[in-house]
Formats: C-alpha cells, structure tokens, sequence
C-alpha cells in the first residue's frame, strides 16, 4: 500500500506497545519466542538475484566456465543480475534437500558417457539478503532507487 500507510501502522503499533493503557489488549498477543513457528512473511512470486560477492561470482563461474573464465569481463563495471527461482526460497531452519537430475561423467573423465540420475555433486549454497519493495511497479518499467521506499 506504500510509504505512508506502512508508517502509519508502524506509528500505530509502537503507540500500542508502548503505551500502559494498552497493556490488557497487548498482553495476549505476546508470546515466547521459543514457541513461536516463523512463517514466510510474504508471497514470492518471483525476484531477481545480483552477484554483489567477487568470491561468490567466481566460484559459480567456476561451477559453469571454469576457473580462467570464471569472471565475466563486465563483472566489475555493473551489478551482474539472473532470474531467480522463487520456489527456492525459504525460511531459516527449513531442512535443505540435495537436488537431483543428470548429472555427467566425474571430473577429468573424458569419454562420453550417458548421463546418469542422481543427486547433483556440486552445490551452490549462500545466505541471501533481501529487500521487499512494497508498491510494485508496472512491467518493463524499473524502479529508481530512490523510489523504492
């Protein structure tokens, strides 16, 4: 709903817990945080992900080029971008699975082989940061960073 409705529930629940009057309403909305089950705050629909790490551009450009052409030659110059699966995100203590699907010869081995179905034998796992921009934006048209409130 943007910015200014954002702020006015956020000045309108720090009114609430901050204020003694309240205290009978607020009282059973508290809880442990040992009992209490995160969830996933939003609906992801889709996003776009940066290689904003030199060390974690380089590593998956090993995993897809190699290592003498793991870095793109624009990779310094502009924040290198990729769709991203949204089905992959989840919260923090959800257990990982391995993926599966073909996968090729072991390293080093150079006859062609059938490729063969199991759990793949490289994986790619990293701590994503994210920022939810809450007004959205028409398709095609960016969103300036000062825009994105």
């Amino acid at each position: 709903m943007g910015p200014a409705i954002r702020k006015e529930v956020r000045a309108s629940l720090q009114k609430i817990f901050s204020d003694a009057k309240f205290e009978d309403m607020v009282k059973p909305a508290m809880h442990e945080a040992k009992d209490i089950k995160m969830r996933m705050p939003v609906f992801i629909r889709d996003y776009t992900d940066f290689y904003s790490s030199k060390n974690h551009a380089y590593n998956v450009g090993c995993m897809f080029r190699g290592p003498a052409n793991a870095l793109q030659p624009n990779w310094t110059h502009l924040p290198v971008g990729y769709h991203g699966r949204a089905s992959s995100i989840v919260i923090d203590g959800t257990p990982v699975r391995r993926p599966k699907g073909q996968v090729g010869p072991p390293p080093g081995q150079t006859e062609i082989t059938t490729p063969s179905w199991s759990k793949c034998n490289r994986l790619d796992l990293e701590l994503e940061m994210g920022t939810i921009i809450g007004m959205g934006n028409e398709l095609g048209t960016p969103i300036k960073c000062t825009e994105a409130k």
